[in-house]
Order: structure tokens, then sequence, then C-alpha cells
């Protein structure tokens, strides 16, 4: 990590252990920004109005919608992740302090290390370790995600590079071997170039140019010389190094559309360049994408109480309320007697005893996938009569009584 031929905070490159983790293929689309925050905004989260002022993409773009999310704070990134989390049925990783006991939903808190739960499966900013390692693939030592051949407009995103949306951002992953180049300034012969899947050694896209993106760490300009810079898995400074000028920052990393590739704003496009900005940024250059830890989330871990007398009677947001037995099986208020297993709210089987094994999440329900013979079913949780479900199959609805559990 780091580059020790490389600017003063980038040095001295360093060897750091990091744990797996997903990321995200491509950079934070506008299309993909808008579905979870369109749910986030009904369901408790409030966003600064900065988002409202993304940049779209260019009106020629086939989709201008795929192109990156842009104008996004830190803090409207860390509650996007945290929304995507609970659409999902996930854990989120974020909360308000130090007890985890409110999820980060509102505001703008400088969240602490100890107010992320590291362990979930929910989504969150990829620390810079985790970016870097991301970026770089196997190219270890290299200054982009290829290695070190010379950049030049078929390789990725920057300023007059050619591509046709040249001094804005690119749709995300469109440099996937069918990107086209034209002659400019700063083309370098792209044009004429071989064009190629420039996704990384990880299958990632983007990692050069386009938009810088948001990670989790303080910015510290001497951090690296710190020996805890060294530490496994290591989160940056506990503490923000506070510019006189400006504040505390955080880090964002990846270059943007936005500088040239030359020996001066082009050290910005190399995979060690570290930028920091206030966490209360909002740039059109400015986006992210987000990553979660290779975790399973318990089974309906974010259920709660619903009365103090008996802890046996619980409630999910999504699924309704069920007693819990002393022998896995759980009493549903509509569904009855189910056996469940799986991870989160984000993937549950369900055996019933009529309708044998069903698979549904937060995201989905009341769809439910039932095993035996493969079909879909849309469960009417909200009739008047329980127990109705619709048959996608054969396009019929079908009861199971709650009194008989039998098929009607």
């Amino acid at each position: 990590m780091g580059d020790s031929s490389g600017l003063s905070d980038e040095r001295p490159a360093h060897f750091i252990s990091v744990s797996s983790f997903f990321m995200d293929r491509n950079e934070m689309t506008i299309e993909l920004w808008d579905l979870v925050a369109d749910w986030a905004e009904k369901n408790g989260y409030e966003f600064s109005g900065k988002t409202a002022k993304a940049m779209r993409g260019a009106s020629w773009s086939p989709n201008p919608d795929t192109h990156p999310m842009n104008m996004v704070t830190w803090y409207d990134a860390a509650k996007w992740c945290n929304a995507r989390s609970e659409m999902e049925g996930r854990t989120p990783a974020y909360f308000e302090d130090e007890s985890k006991a409110k999820v980060y939903r509102k505001g703008d808190i400088d969240l602490t290390e100890d107010s992320v739960r590291w362990t979930s499966s929910g989504y969150r900013l990829p620390t810079e370790a985790e970016w870097e390692k991301a970026a770089r693939g196997r190219h270890m030592g290299k200054d982009y995600p290829w290695g070190d051949r010379a950049v030049d407009g078929s390789l990725g995103n920057y300023r007059l590079s050619g591509d046709p949306y040249d001094n804005g951002t690119a749709p995300a992953g469109y440099y996937n071997g069918g990107q086209i180049i034209s002659p400019e300034s700063h083309s370098y012969g792209g044009e004429i170039a071989k064009t190629l899947d420039m996704a990384n050694d990880f299958g990632l896209y983007d990692m050069f140019g386009n938009v810088f993106e948001w990670c989790w760490d303080w910015y510290h300009p001497d951090w690296y010389e710190n020996s805890l810079a060294e530490k496994s898995n290591t989160r940056g400074p506990d503490e923000a190094y506070v510019d006189f000028r400006i504040g505390r920052t955080r880090v964002l990393r990846g270059g943007d559309y936005d500088h040239f590739n030359d020996s001066g704003s082009g050290r910005l496009l190399r995979i060690a360049f570290r930028h920091q900005r206030t966490p209360d940024s909002a740039l059109r250059t400015y986006g992210f994408r987000s990553v979660r830890g290779k975790f399973d989330d318990p089974l309906w871990e974010m259920s709660s109480g619903v009365s103090d007398s008996d802890d046996k009677w619980r409630n999910l947001e999504w699924l309704g309320h069920y007693y819990e037995s002393d022998y896995v099986w759980v009493f549903h208020e509509t569904l009855g007697w189910l056996y469940p297993t799986g991870e989160g709210s984000y993937s549950n089987w369900m055996y019933h005893p009529n309708l044998g094994w069903i698979w549904t999440s937060r995201l989905i329900y009341p769809f439910l996938y039932a095993h035996s013979g493969g079909r879909w079913l849309w469960y009417a949780k909200d009739y008047h009569e329980s127990g109705w479900f619709y048959d996608y199959r054969i396009t019929s609805w079908f009861r199971v009584t709650e009194a008989t559990n039998n098929l009607r």
C-alpha cells in the first residue's frame, strides 16, 4: 500500500493484511441510488439536499441514470449504505454511537470506529486499505489497476480522454471492451489502440478515473509513517488531522473525469493518490461504491420484543408477529407454524407443514418461492381472511386455513 516514490502522504509503501470482503463491481449508479434513497426516505432516513443536484449522464447517453451517482457527502454515502442494508434485510453497519442502540439514519455524525458493527453483513464504505487492495489486484507497486502501461484514452475516463462523455462521467463500467474513443488532445493514441475490457483482477470497473470514491478513513498526511498503519485491517487514524484551511477531512480515492493525464494533475489518477475533503463536501466529481464483510447475520437478528412480560413474542417489521417455541419452530400470527432457517432477513428458508420449504426475504416479501413445484407465490398478508396465496405458475388463488392447515 502506498508509493515510496510518490507524494509525501503516500510514503512509505508498506504491506497490510486485509480480510476478505465483497465490493460493488461498479461505482454507485444514479439508478441504484434513487431506488434505495426512495425506500430510505419512506423509512425514516434523511439525506442532505445536495444529492438532488447530482449531475445525470449526458443527454446522448443510452441511459443517463447508469452514470455514477455524485454530489454525495460522506455522511449521505454512509446513511445510504445503511439504507441499502435494511432494505435487503441485512444488519446495518453504522450506528449513532458506541452503544450501537440506534441505527444511523439522520444528520451529519462523525462516526467513530467503535460505532461501526464491522462483523455485520451490511453495506459500508471501504476502508482506505480495502480500497487500495481492491484497486491493485495483483499489481503491487504499480501505478494503475492494469500495471504500468502508459495511460491512453482507451483505458479510463479522465479529462479529454476521447470518450463520448468527455468532461463528464461515463456510464459505470463503460470501459468493458466496447468503449469508443475519438482523437482528443489527451487521448494519446487511445483512438487507435485495441480496446480492452478494463475490469481489473477482481472484476472491478472504474478504479481509475470517472469519479473519486469516498472511503471510511479520516485523512492524516503522516499516517503511513505510523506503525498502526501496518496493523491488520487498519481503519485509519482514530483522530482526524485538522487542516488549518479546511478542517477535518475524510479520504477519497481513484481519480476523476476532470483531471488531465499529465505530469501535474495526472498524478491524481494513480492508485496511490490520496485525495481528501471535509465529509460534508459534495461535488460532481465525488461518488462512492460500497463493500460488505464476508459475514452472515444471525436469523432475524433485527426482531424486537413485543411484551415485557413474555420475551418469546417477537416482531419483525417486514414479517409481523411470531411466537418462539423452545424447539426452533415459531408460530406466525397468520401463517401458522413455521420452521425457519437462514441468515438475517435477507435469505430465509421456512418449512410450512402444507407448503413445504418456502424462501423469502425482506426485499421481496410477501413474494415467496415454494421449492415444491418450483413456483412463485404471493401471500395476501393484508387481506381480511388470512392464508390466501396466489400461485403464479397456475395463475390461481388458494387458501391455507389457520385452523386445519389444509389447502382449499
